[in-house]
């Protein structure tokens, strides 16, 4: 799609010129302008009441010039170069030119890329609309010669004949395009004089003829090659126009009659029988981007168009998402602030509810004291432990263990109840020397007394032998009584 949005779209002939409003592909206000001063003011109106749209415009006129070259294969800067290098060589005496690629050439010696060399010889033609425009500050999306809209028309109609003339009547005269494969070749607009015939569709079989021996002679199709003709007849009246083009002449003849070009290019049904010009100006809007003949500097301003209108669009959305924002965080506010007031409601609420069901009971003060003191009792409590639990289970561990005599209990208790402990000291008065023996009398008195009290940790914190490396080795030798004292503690676990 060529264009998109708002567009003006304006077809030139010698005889005025019609214009139409698009909208997203659909056509309006489709009206007819004079030509010279006339169609001049009434263009200029219409740019006012309708400021800063791009305007796309057909030309369909006698100076035009086309012609078939095969070029060097070459891309990207490569290629415009050498386009229009050949542009300036070819249509020298214009500036509104341009070459169509049209694909791949595989039959010529050398192969390459065909390309269409096409230009309009009489730049006065367009000048008095683009210096509106100039003034008025209107951007310009391109020009187009009306042939090169001619492609579309066929491919809507999955015509691709090897030799293909449509046929159509126009302001300025009897439009002829040939078309090989679908591609355009040769185009000519042959003013008809209707005052040489009784029925002016003989002058128009005529040019038919004239047009089939000019592509004679420019050796794009033989003699005896039959041309399928095919009649655009937006307002029927070219059905007669059969009998003058028989077969045996050499012609295959259709008609695509308005029925057809309404369902076709989805045009409403009374915008033809308006104005035939309004198919061409539906066609304007999918011209091919190659074939615009506008100038280097045109289409330095045309970006340049763009370029600012797409800042615009970039600054307004971005705006547009700024104030979105600003109104979300409001109203996040607003919500928050709702949110806080039910909540500081509901707390009064509370507050009042809790001191009508404290009243009773001498109000929140009283309800506190006596939790304080409560508080306070039980922090005593934790403290105020008695070791007459722990000492008869170590007494009872004891007498449970032969040859075992606990000769010392030392309890102590500080502010903190986990720091409580129980010294246990004791000996083996039988004791022969066997230190192995008494290790593990010691060690069944730690398991038993562990047993006892699973809330505390038992641990021998001195044994009759110590063996560790850092003890200093103490007592005297020989002649005195083996002794095997040891000793116990016992704490609260955390």
């Amino acid at each position: 799609m060529m264009f998109a949005g708002r567009r003006l779209l304006l077809y030139l002939s010698a005889a005025g010129a019609s214009c139409a409003l698009q909208r997203n592909e659909q056509l309006s206000d489709v009206q007819y302008l004079p030509s010279e001063e006339e169609g001049w003011e009434a263009f200029n109106a219409l740019l006012m009441a309708h400021p800063n749209i791009p305007v796309a415009i057909a030309v369909d006129s006698v100076d035009e010039t086309y012609r078939g070259e095969i070029l060097p294969r070459v891309w990207g800067q490569d290629r415009v170069e050498m386009t229009n290098r050949r542009l300036r060589q070819v249509v020298h005496q214009s500036p509104y030119r341009a070459a169509l690629r049209q694909g791949r050439e595989r039959k010529a010696a050398t192969r390459g890329d065909r390309y269409l060399i096409m230009g309009l010889t009489n730049p006065e033609q367009v000048r008095p609309w683009l210096d509106i425009m100039h003034l008025r500050g209107t951007p310009l999306a391109g020009i187009w010669l009306l042939p090169a809209l001619s492609a579309n028309l066929v491919r809507r109609f999955k015509m691709e004949d090897p030799c293909l003339l449509l046929v159509s009547e126009q302001t300025g005269g009897l439009r002829l395009t040939y078309l090989e494969g679908g591609e355009l070749r040769f185009s000519r607009l042959a003013p008809v004089d209707g005052s040489q015939h009784e029925n002016p569709l003989e002058g128009y079989a005529e040019e038919i003829e004239r047009t089939r021996q000019a592509l004679v002679g420019q050796r794009l199709i033989t003699r005896d090659e039959k041309i399928k003709v095919v009649l655009v007849d937006p307002l029927n009246t070219l059905n007669d126009l059969h009998g003058f083009l028989l077969e045996a002449a050499g012609f295959q003849c259709i008609s695509i009659n308005r029925g057809r070009l309404l369902e076709a290019l989805k045009l409403p049904h009374a915008l033809l029988a308006e104005s035939a010009d309004a198919l061409y100006l539906s066609l304007l809007s999918h011209a091919p981007a190659s074939a615009n003949l506008m100038t280097a500097e045109q289409r330095a301003g045309s970006r340049a168009f763009w370029l600012r209108r797409g800042l615009v669009f970039g600054a307004v959305a971005w705006l547009t998402l700024s104030v979105a924002a600003a109104l979300l965080l409001l109203g996040d506010a607003w919500r928050l602030d709702r949110q806080s007031d039910a909540l500081q409601a509901r707390m009064m609420s509370d507050h009042t509810r809790e001191t009508s069901l404290l009243a009773p009971a001498g109000g929140a003060s009283q309800i506190g004291q006596r939790l304080a003191a409560v508080e306070a009792w039980n922090a005593v409590r934790r403290r105020d432990q008695q070791p007459a639990d722990l000492l008869d289970a170590a007494q009872s561990a004891a007498d449970g263990i032969a040859g075992i005599q606990l000769t010392r209990l030392i309890w102590s208790n500080s502010d903190n109840s986990e720091a409580a402990s129980l010294i246990i000291e004791g000996d083996l008065p039988a004791f022969s020397g066997d230190y192995r023996v008494a290790h593990a009398s010691i060690a069944t008195l730690a398991r038993t007394l562990a047993e006892k009290l699973p809330k505390h940790h038992v641990e021998v914190s001195a044994w009759p032998l110590n063996a560790h490396s850092s003890e200093d080795l103490e007592g005297a030798i020989g002649g005195g009584q083996i002794a095997a004292r040891f000793q116990l503690q016992v704490r609260a676990k955390p």
